[in-house]
């Protein structure tokens, strides 16, 4: 009677394994949809606007970019402030999942890096400046092309 309550329990273990794997794959792949995906390059021109600040990224089937009324703190900018800042540029899709946005060198003091405007949709986009950082603005598609 051991060796049967023995293999019961060894089974019973195995079986609770078994569903935590599966539980957990199948929450990982649901958490990634939820997240940035990848949009064709050419579905990607068009404006998008921010609902609470009112900035807006558009961008030009041509490959240029430009940005008004984004905070220099939503696009960590020299030194961060709540004004607002136009600036311009190229943009590039990635094979991944965002697209970079790399300003012009205007002159005018904006100590600025390359932007990562993160996919989550044709319709919707991320701004996040900083790799490591915080999304800083989440902006909807206005219009196309």
């Amino acid at each position: 009677m051991g060796v049967t309550t023995m293999s019961a329990r060894k089974t019973g273990r195995g079986g609770i394994v078994a569903a935590l794997v599966v539980f957990v794959a199948v929450f990982a792949s649901a958490c990634a949809s939820w997240g940035a995906v990848h949009v064709d390059a050419d579905g990607l021109p068009g404006t998008y606007r921010d609902g609470k600040t009112g900035g807006e990224i558009q961008l030009l089937a041509n490959g240029r970019f430009s940005a008004t009324g984004i905070s220099k703190s939503d696009a960590k900018m020299g030194r961060v402030g709540t004004a607002s800042v136009d600036f311009g540029g190229t943009w590039s899709a990635t094979p991944s999942n965002f697209v970079y946005l790399e300003s012009d060198d205007t002159g005018g003091g904006r100590d600025m890096g390359d932007i990562q405007l993160w996919t989550a949709s044709p319709n919707e986009v991320f701004l996040q400046p900083d790799v490591d950082g915080p999304v800083t603005l989440k902006l909807v598609r206005v219009t196309t092309r």
